[in-house]
């Protein structure tokens, strides 16, 4: 296999970091780590973990997952335990908030509009975009990394939002210098928006981290319900407190559990994306490739054009089925060749769609956002399905002619 391109590579330094750490940051301590990690949330939130399994079953059981991969890095070994206490610590406080604040859980989440489709069919644009509506709101990667209120709770210790601030800087700033290409494939900002999957205690993002075929397994068998649950308490939590607005959200990760997110958001939107899946396919691929290899001993292009052909295709065959068995006003659509040439329009067509009147204010906020970049390198990321083990054929044939089921909704609207 040739070098892998620039975009994909992590930086010189981790190289010698992880010889360096290699007599320490093998398997050593996997089997005690989670308990490790459930003290020390409880240490640095000061507070005492109740009951709650299964939470912490399932928990563990990723957490064991990322441990058992074989190719795992010293650093990827710590960045992923760093991971696991940061899901623990938020959990501990959000049981804490309902515990001592029972009113949180009674606010209201009406009408969220929910983005999602593929991977890189513009669900990022398209949520930037939309999120500059005057009636809706986004959360902002920092309030994402540390939802939760303080309690009051004696004993709490409290995080100001300067701290909160701080640390997701701190992050974003770390995840740039290990991995420098990925502020040209998937630009973050504190304070701009960013997905929702932060909020969900899991995913198949673990799947890009390191390869895990046996939580993969277990998660596409296991009903997402419950994570949805808690993604609506951590919205709750967010805006407890606050005017209210309407919550815009996105992840191409929804894809696969269209039906848990509408039995927990009944009256949500669905926004669907739409792009050429061979595109979308090979920009997701270069993007895995990228976030293997800051974790692991290397990375398998084929193994993971393979893999990810065949969980995406999964996943839209599953959306395309909760989409046939709901209303036409849980869907709408937002084509990628749309979004790029006219985004502006995009923008009102949708919002109009949402029944929310695109005002003069809405209208010159979007029109800013359509002017910015925040790619690192414009036009720096490219990528190909043949390193990935994959001709526009068999991507094509495993999507088939209407991959979010737009079509066949049209054509039920016409009947």
């Amino acid at each position: 296999m040739d070098r892998p391109p620039a975009h994909v590579r992590p930086a010189w330094w981790l190289k010698p970091v992880n010889a360096l750490l290699s007599p320490f940051g093998g398997r050593s301590g996997a089997a005690e780590s989670f308990d490790t990690a459930l003290r020390a949330a409880s240490t640095r939130s000061g507070l005492p973990w109740p009951s709650d399994e299964p939470f912490l079953s399932e928990l563990r059981f990723l957490h064991d997952s990322w441990e058992a991969a074989p190719d795992l890095t010293p650093v990827g070994r710590f960045s992923l335990r760093t991971e696991i206490g940061r899901r623990l610590e938020r959990r501990l406080r959000m049981l804490h908030l309902l515990d001592a604040r029972p009113e949180v859980a009674a606010g209201a989440v009406d009408r969220p509009v929910f983005i999602t489709g593929l991977p890189r069919t513009g669900t990022t644009f398209g949520h930037g975009l939309l999120a500059r509506h005057t009636a809706g709101r986004a959360p902002l990667l920092w309030e994402l990394l540390n939802p939760v209120p303080d309690t009051g709770r004696p004993g709490e210790r409290t995080v100001s939002r300067r701290e909160r601030l701080a640390a997701a800087r701190t992050q974003v700033r770390g995840m740039h210098a290990a991995g420098p290409g990925l502020g040209t494939i998937h630009p973050m900002h504190p304070m701009e928006p960013e997905e929702c999957i932060f909020l969900l205690p899991h995913g198949l993002n673990a799947h890009i981290l390191a390869h895990v075929p046996g939580y993969r397994e277990w998660l596409e068998r296991r009903d997402a319900t419950p994570d949805y649950v808690y993604l609506k308490q951590q919205l709750q939590a967010l805006q407890w407190g606050r005017p209210a607005r309407r919550w815009v959200l996105k992840s191409p990760w929804h894809l696969s559990n269209l039906d848990a997110l509408l039995s927990v958001f009944p009256d949500a939107v669905v926004v669907l994306t739409d792009r050429d899946p061979v595109r979308a396919i090979a920009s997701w691929a270069s993007m895995t490739e990228a976030g293997r290899r800051l974790h692991c001993h290397g990375a398998d292009p084929h193994r993971i054009g393979r893999e990810w052909l065949d969980i995406w295709a999964g996943a839209a065959e599953r959306a395309r089925g909760v989409r046939a068995g709901h209303s036409p006003g849980s869907f709408l659509d937002l084509p990628y060749g749309e979004l790029t040439s006219d985004p502006l329009g995009a923008a009102e067509r949708v919002w109009r769609g949402l029944g929310e009147e695109f005002d003069p204010d809405s209208r010159d906020r979007t029109l800013a956002y359509t002017r910015r970049d925040r790619r690192a390198h414009p036009g720096g990321h490219t990528y190909d399905p043949a390193r990935y083990g994959l001709t526009e054929r068999e991507v094509r044939a495993a999507f088939g002619p209407d991959p979010t089921g737009a079509a066949a909704a049209r054509a039920r609207d016409r009947t």
